[in-house]
């Protein structure tokens, strides 16, 4: 087990600019959230706002890496707890049909609870709205146990061990209320709004850089008043 989250950056991207990316964190102390499906299944593209991490040991990440970048960002994992982060609720293929049902269960209920002042007193569904928002955080953290249907390597999602902390559970900071460490917000860019998930340096644990890259490294783990560790040593052994 791992005490630490890990925030991989750099997939599909150059070395420099997954240290770019990995440097804009810690500058900025945010993680940008991304819309990612909750399942791999093409029938289904139900997808979320959420910021992803593995509580895979590094020792044991090589696999990992080789899809997600060799650049990261490690945090206390009881202080993402506490903001919010949880495990993926794994779902196999199994379950994969009725996971869908709850989804168009709650499709109802949101369309049900529209103009709820002028429904008659008897309902089909009696559910609060906050019991609808609880439907939807939950769902939010689901993801199917594999990418067989993709993926003809037989790939196991399962593997990665991810956790998410989701827009919709993160507390929102908007108008006159500061984003505090563990608060979600908005920035636009060219017209385009992003969300975004604030933190401090004390939650961070380490950061991760290739061997070449150690004296930009150095600095970022120097500003964020934690550990650097090199990929090459913790990594690819």
């Amino acid at each position: 087990m791992n005490n630490t989250l890990v925030h991989w950056t750099g997939r599909g991207q150059t070395d420099s600019a997954a240290l770019a990316a990995l440097t804009s964190i810690c500058d900025e102390k945010v993680l940008r959230l991304s819309y990612c499906p909750n399942y791999a299944s093409e029938e289904y593209k139900k997808e979320s706002a959420m910021v992803c991490f593995t509580d895979i040991p590094l020792w044991h990440a090589k696999e990992h890496c080789r899809i997600f970048g060799k650049f990261g960002i490690g945090f206390k994992k009881e202080t993402m707890i506490g903001y919010g982060a949880n495990p993926a609720l794994y779902t196999t293929a199994g379950h994969f049909s009725r996971i869908k049902k709850i989804s168009e269960l709650l499709e109802r209920m949101e369309d049900l609870e529209k103009d709820r002042e002028w429904k008659d007193e008897v309902e089909p569904y009696n559910f609060t709205e906050d019991e609808t928002v609880a439907f939807q955080e939950v769902t939010d953290f689901l993801q199917e146990y594999s990418y067989k249907t993709q993926d003809p390597s037989g790939y196991v999602t399962y593997y990665q061990r991810e956790w998410r902390l989701t827009f919709r559970s993160l507390p929102f900071a908007g108008g006159s209320k500061p984003q505090d460490p563990g608060m979600s917000c908005f920035y636009i860019r060219n017209g385009k709004s992003y969300s975004t998930v604030k933190f401090s340096s004390d939650d961070v644990d380490y950061i991760v850089v290739p061997a070449r890259h150690w004296r930009p490294g150095r600095r970022l783990a120097k500003r964020m008043g934690c550990k650097l560790k090199l990929y090459e040593l913790s990594v690819f052994l």
